[in-house]
Order: C-alpha cells, then structure tokens, then sequence
C-alpha cells in the first residue's frame, strides 16, 4: 500500500535496526534474517499498535524474543579466532573489538547489553522486552559488563622492578 506509515518506519529506521540485530545477533547476515522476521511479524499486527511511536520498540523487542528462542533451539554458537572482513554496517574498529566482545557473551547478556546501552532503554524496558523480571535483566546486565569490562580493558603495564 502507497503511503503506508510502517514503509516510512522502515525507510527511516532500518540503518538503526539492522545495526541492533547485528550487535545481537554478532553476524551480519543472521542480523539481516532476525531484522526481516521481526519486520514481518510486526507487519503482520501493525495494525494492533495503538501509537506509531511504539512501533520501534515492538520491532525490538520481537527481534531479541525471537533472537532469544532460536538460540534456545539450537543451543549452540560459533566462536572464531579471527572477525570477518565485514564486521557490519558503519563500524569502525573499536566497534569491531565491540562486537567480537558482544558475540562472546551468551545471547540473554548480549541482548540486555545492546537494548540498555544502545538503543538507551531504562532496565525496567530492558526487563520488559526481554520477557523477564527487573532482577534478571538487572543481573544480566551485570555479568555482562564485568565480562565486557575485562575483555575489553587496555592491556596494563607491568612495572620492572630492578
């Protein structure tokens, strides 16, 4: 349909979106994928959100549930040793180290990680959109970030001593 807000929507945040799947999921590709079906699914009952506003949210949240369920179902992840030559839309090379320390954490810390920090959601939405209580998503975020905190820490100088 011509004119339709949720094609505006998308014109306008797909950039942002793809970039929050991708910082999820740690793949460009499977970033594309979850981004597509949270797209779809949202599509389907857009006509069920009652403010235009929400609509980013919902395609958030969608893509971490969905995110979340298919790493239940497969339960399993590929770690390399080395990042891929693309590393995702507009990255640079601390974003690079970023998302190799992303991809390390397990999928529920990822996705509170990404909805706290990049998309700037209080914890509360974070608990929300994520399907769980304050507390998990408030633990979630705290391994997390002791974990990102010592991966991605400069390396400290050991002083010599003669």
């Amino acid at each position: 349909m011509k004119g339709d807000p949720f094609d505006a929507f998308v014109g306008a945040r797909y950039q942002a979106l793809l970039r929050a799947a991708f910082l999820i999921t740690g793949d460009l590709h499977d970033a594309r994928d979850l981004l597509h079906d949270a797209l779809a699914r949202v599509y389907v009952r857009r006509r069920s959100i009652r403010e235009e506003s929400a609509t980013e949210a919902y395609v958030r949240r969608t893509m971490v549930r969905t995110h979340v369920s298919r790493w239940r179902r497969t339960r399993r992840e590929v770690l390399t040793d080395r990042l891929p030559d693309v590393a995702g839309p507009e990255t640079t090379a601390g974003d690079e180290q970023l998302a190799a320390a992303l991809r390390a954490l397990p999928a529920r810390q990822r996705a509170a990680v990404v909805l706290r920090y990049w998309a700037d959601l209080p914890v509360s939405a974070v608990a929300e959109e994520m399907g769980c209580t304050l507390a998990t998503a408030k633990t979630h975020l705290g391994r997390a970030m002791t974990t990102l905190r010592r991966d991605l820490a400069p390396e400290r100088e050991v002083s010599r001593h003669g």
